[in-house]
């Protein structure tokens, strides 16, 4: 593999999930990855905006394993086999089961009923769509009133995330896939694989980077402050070798 370019997870995901129509008229493309949750805001067919936040799936996940006492592993197989954002029938009597945490033998399974679970997961993710919507808003990014919003990546796809984003955002809310990108099989064509999607779309369709890739793996950053008092000629020497 070589380093060929710099793209932004959102814009990615964008470029696989996003119709025309919806670039054209406006759209908001969250894409809710495991590490941070970003979005790439379209205005009349361009990208105008992208957001990003440190928070993820990895965080909805450590709450499980300290809310449960179980493992990281054991807290994402449970979030994926019965994770939910919004409440469902007999969750108060329907229990779950968790390994425990560390290696003891003796130590028996971490049961509990699901609406615990519930109660841990609801409430990170809508913390996270709503700074997501406060700081887009803090931005000034022309969201459009009519605008659409489309989920991608692995977090999206956790139960009831769609039904926050639509009562966070006040705006009908779907599910995107990489549609833009035939061929693909069954196992890659949902929400998590977005970002994939559009990177491959983008190297084989996408204009060519402004910057060498060269360049960009090569750069250095310079932290040295330079006098304010020096000479024109001394500043432009600096910012050239900055930025050449």
């Amino acid at each position: 593999l070589q380093f060929e370019g710099v793209v932004a997870a959102p814009f990615a995901s964008a470029l696989a999930a996003l119709e025309e129509d919806e670039m054209d008229l406006g759209a908001v493309c969250i894409d809710m990855g495991g590490g941070s949750t970003s979005a790439a805001v379209f205005t009349a067919g361009s990208l105008v905006h992208v957001e990003t936040l440190p928070v993820g799936g990895q965080h909805v996940t450590a709450d499980i394993a300290r809310g449960l006492s179980t493992s990281m592993a054991g807290a994402e197989r449970i979030k994926t086999l019965h994770g939910s954002a919004i409440a469902s029938a007999n969750e108060d009597r329907e229990m779950i089961e968790a390994p425990p945490r560390g290696d003891d033998p003796g130590a028996g399974p971490v049961i509990a009923p699901r609406s615990l679970l519930k109660g841990i997961i609801a409430p990170r993710v809508e913390e996270t769509l709503e700074l997501l919507r406060d700081r887009l808003k803090a931005s000034g990014a022309p969201v459009e009133p009519g605008a659409s919003l489309v989920l991608t990546g692995g977090a999206s796809q956790l139960a009831g995330v769609r039904e926050v984003a639509v009562r966070v955002f006040d705006r009908p809310v779907r599910l995107g896939r990489p549609r833009r990108v035939p061929h693909l099989a069954d196992a890659a064509s949902g929400p998590a694989f977005c970002a994939a999607a559009g990177v491959l779309h983008r190297a084989a369709f996408g204009p060519r980077e402004a910057v060498s890739a060269k360049s960009m793996s090569g750069a250095r950053i310079r932290r040295e402050s330079l006098d304010p008092r020096a000479n024109p000629v001394t500043k432009a020497a600096a910012w050239l070798r900055e930025n050449l």
